[in-house]
């Protein structure tokens, strides 16, 4: 039996597929997850691949930079370290347990040139403990001459108390008890959502959109939200993975500029936020933000904060540098200042508004039109328009082509008739 064109074709097509499906896919990846190792000068990750390496390894935002690439190794092994004073490491204090985090984004690229859909991006973190010490020395007490003579007195043997003391000890050492008391502070960390405090931390945005910033800390010790700590979100800035860095709030929680984030609004002792629009640098795609949390004690129950003097209105850029130093200072004296915690927000992929692509869809949309239905206006996508006008006018052609045919037998009939 023959086999028919359109099996043909099918088999062709299908041929078509896997052989693109195959070659779309590099022959290479990972055994296993990277193993992390925190050094005192830098971290290693040592990864291997199932055949030789001939891609890169580099942290995210730093590939033009050498000392924080490694290229490709020919071997199914791969060893990088980063060290800790370049690359743009973050750091970031914990509270609890006291220490130090230090982490990095890499990214393993398994093309010599390209990014594809089988690299990795791990977010590699290593933490550094802070071990509280409490050092002691013994002190020796003793007299100078002065006071040996005067005790003893000019005779040999003889001796006499100072005027007023009944008993006088002479101390060889003293000895000393340590005393200490452990606080667990507040947790704390920051989020970007969307719309407002009840969306979703969000990944992907568009500039413009309308987006909430919240900083939360908990108080374990006190989950009833009697606690006796305030928050104060304080030196904010906004960075993106290359080290570029504009800052929003200065060292007194209060706005650099209002077109980026306002004075922050808090609704509690230890949470506090503010609403803004995405803003991006220039042909940076990624941005993500750090600010500090200044954790101090309550006054009567209440909480004073450098921020309640900022100025409540701004011209762009404030230059009020002289009234924030009052309110630092009138805040020092009186507040008892805990640690700083040192928070970030989730990295974020910015996307940029097209005027002129946005004009193109607009004028396509109006070009589109709306079919009426008894239930009201269905609009229609550019592809599904265009498949309607194909159809619409596939029918018009036919229906014509029809129209002549009909015409012309008619046409045919009558001239034999006369005949």
């Amino acid at each position: 039996m023959v086999t028919p064109k359109w099996e043909i074709l099918r088999l062709m097509g299908i041929l078509a597929l896997v052989s693109i499906a195959k070659t779309d896919v590099i022959d290479n990846g990972l055994r296993h997850d990277p193993i992390v190792e925190c050094g005192q000068e830098g971290l290693t990750v040592r990864f291997m691949t199932q055949r030789e390496f001939e891609g890169h390894v580099y942290v995210k935002g730093h590939y033009d930079d050498g000392a924080c690439r490694k290229d490709a190794t020919l071997e199914d092994s791969v060893n990088f370290t980063v060290p800790y004073t370049s690359c743009d490491v973050r750091r970031q204090r914990s509270s609890s347990p006291r220490g130090l985090f230090l982490s990095v984004t890499l990214i393993i690229s398994f093309h010599p040139m390209f990014v594809t859909k089988i690299d990795r991006s791990y977010n590699v973190q290593c933490f550094y403990t802070e071990v509280e010490k409490t050092v002691t020395q013994a002190l020796d007490v003793g007299m100078n001459p002065e006071q040996m003579a005067s005790i003893h007195g000019s005779e040999a043997g003889k001796s006499r108390r100072p005027e007023g003391v009944d008993r006088f000890d002479v101390l060889d050492g003293v000895p000393e008890e340590t005393i200490t008391s452990t606080v667990t502070l507040p947790t704390c960390r920051y989020e970007v959502l969307a719309e407002s405090d009840k969306g979703d931390a969000i990944k992907f945005a568009t500039v413009g959109q309308r987006v909430y910033h919240r900083w939360t800390c908990e108080d374990p010790a006190h989950p009833d939200g009697t606690t006796p700590f305030c928050a104060t979100v304080h030196s904010c800035s906004v960075r993106e993975e290359s080290g570029k860095q504009a800052l929003l709030l200065d060292e007194n929680g209060c706005s650099v500029d209002k077109y980026l984030l306002t004075n922050l609004v808090y609704t509690s002792a230890l949470t506090g936020g503010q609403t803004s629009f995405v803003f991006k640098f220039a042909d940076q795609p990624s941005l993500y933000f750090q600010c500090q949390i200044r954790l101090s004690l309550k006054e009567n129950g209440e909480c004073h904060r450098s921020s309640d003097n900022c100025p409540n209105t701004l011209r762009g850029k404030r230059d009020a540098t002289s009234l924030h130093k009052r309110s630092a200072e009138k805040l020092h004296e009186t507040a008892v200042h805990g640690p700083d915690v040192d928070v970030f927000s989730q990295s974020m992929t910015i996307f940029e508004i097209d005027d002129d692509s946005q004009d193109n869809k607009n004028s396509s949309s109006s070009a589109m039109g709306t079919l009426l239905t008894g239930h009201g206006h269905v609009c229609l996508s550019p592809w599904s328009f265009g498949l309607l006008i194909s159809m619409m006018g596939t029918i018009v052609l036919v229906s014509i082509i029809s129209l002549l045919l009909l015409c012309r037998r008619n046409s045919a009939k009558v001239s034999f008739l006369e005949q």
